[in-house]
């Protein structure tokens, strides 16, 4: 009897971002884009090659975030604010591994040194360097992306106002090592409210996408690989021509969250900001 061959694993798809060539209006960056909309429609998400952040920071940043939530509870609880997903999470007996915090317009020294002198009354310019270098590095990776896409769906007119009106959020997450008779999800399967999301994790694997087919696909951990995935408010401004993805993620693992939002009051209170922004 003749072996049966096994279906391949279906992987995320990636676009390498890191060409020398790639400029806006040449046929390198035409075809990245025709990539990114494949991945974003069929998938919700892409691994982006990128390697503008050097090993050194990404080394230093998740030194740093190790750092950061080493911290005492009581000091990490200062993390607030009234808008979500912006402030300390965790300690909840229903997703007991799981930990968050943000930090609000982190490619800013402001926003960068606002959040260390809470967390660090006495400082740490260690902290804020890596924050801020790492978040300038990452948003010129979304730019890039967001230029791409407006492009590709035919109002590139749009894309300077767009990210006029947009504000950055880097969100840090840690699932801790899950204890005796303890789940192992670090948090629930989920969509982004978000335009889009750009997740890095450490060495340890332990994030899923869900495909629209139900597949659950892991997402290898790479220095140089940055996962960016659509968003609900991206999906409700394509016409819903991509599709968001649901992360799920298991313990060990810390993430850097790389989150666009709309910073205007309209966007703030809208369910989908970017389709009201852009009337479509």
């Amino acid at each position: 009897m003749g072996s049966q061959t096994q279906p391949a694993a279906a992987k995320i798809p990636t676009v390498d971002l890191s060409k020398e060539n790639l400029k806006p209006g040449t046929e390198a960056w035409l075809l990245a884009s025709k990539e990114i909309q494949y991945a974003l429609e069929e998938y919700g998400c892409f691994e982006a090659i990128y390697h503008k952040v050097p090993l050194e920071l990404h080394n230093s940043t998740f030194s740093a975030l190790e750092e950061l939530f080493n911290l005492p509870l009581e000091t990490k609880m200062q993390n607030t604010s009234d808008r979500p997903y912006h402030s300390y999470f965790g300690q909840y007996s229903f997703l007991p591994l799981y930990e968050s915090m943000g930090i609000d317009n982190p490619t800013t020294l402001e926003g960068a040194q606002g959040f260390t002198n809470i967390m660090w009354p006495a400082g740490n310019n260690k902290f804020c360097k890596s924050a801020q270098s790492f978040s300038k590095l990452v948003a010129e990776l979304d730019e890039m992306v967001t230029k791409m896409v407006f492009e590709v769906y035919g109002v590139e007119r749009l894309y300077e106002s767009h990210m006029a009106s947009t504000t950055y959020l880097l969100r840090c997450f840690k699932y801790r090592t899950r204890q005796l008779n303890e789940t192992d999800m670090g948090i629930h399967p989920h969509k982004d409210k978000t335009f889009t999301s750009i997740l890095h994790q450490n060495e340890i694997n332990g994030l899923q996408i869900k495909t629209k087919d139900g597949q659950w696909i892991d997402v290898e951990p790479s220095p140089s690989t940055f996962l960016v995935m659509a968003g609900d408010a991206f999906m409700a401004w394509s016409n819903d021509r991509s599709m968001t993805n649901i992360p799920y993620g298991t313990s060990r693992l810390i993430i850097f969250g790389f989150l666009l939002y709309n910073k205007t009051p309209e966007g703030m209170k809208s369910e989908c900001p970017i389709k009201d922004y852009c009337g479509v």
